[in-house]
């Protein structure tokens, strides 16, 4: 008598499952931050600059005079922050890396399961 299988055709494992989502983890974040990005240029409005020049300046002068460099440099990242193309840049960042993460898992699940399948076959051996 055959032994029963263990695996189905047609049931997904959970190795295929983690890459199956850090795929479309992976595709959709690149995606919606390029369409983000694309969006975001085209509906842009004036800056402080634009609409009073020299505002940035005499902001980070007062800024300076307040708080010191560090503020002047925590105000310019948070600048920076306000920008759609590092806001598309870091949505594609956190895809790619939980895209990552995932294949990364499927990869250790895939090890788990052929050292346990070396063990039980190790096992059997007189």
């Amino acid at each position: 008598m055959a032994p029963p299988r263990s695996r189905l055709p047609g049931i997904v494992t959970l190795s295929k499952r983690l890459r199956i989502a850090g795929a479309v983890i992976l595709v959709a974040g690149v995606a919606g931050a390029f369409v983000y990005d694309r969006v975001q240029a085209r509906s842009a409005g004036p800056t402080m600059d634009d609409l009073m020049p020299g505002y940035s300046q005499a902001r980070a002068r007062q800024v300076g005079i307040l708080i010191g460099s560090l503020g002047v440099t925590l105000l310019g990242w948070l600048d920076a922050l306000k920008e759609p193309r590092l806001q598309a840049e870091l949505m594609a960042g956190a895809s790619v890396g939980v895209g990552v993460v995932c294949f990364r898992l499927a990869s250790l699940v895939d090890a788990h399961e052929r050292e346990t399948r070396e063990r039980a076959r190790h096992r059997e051996l007189p």
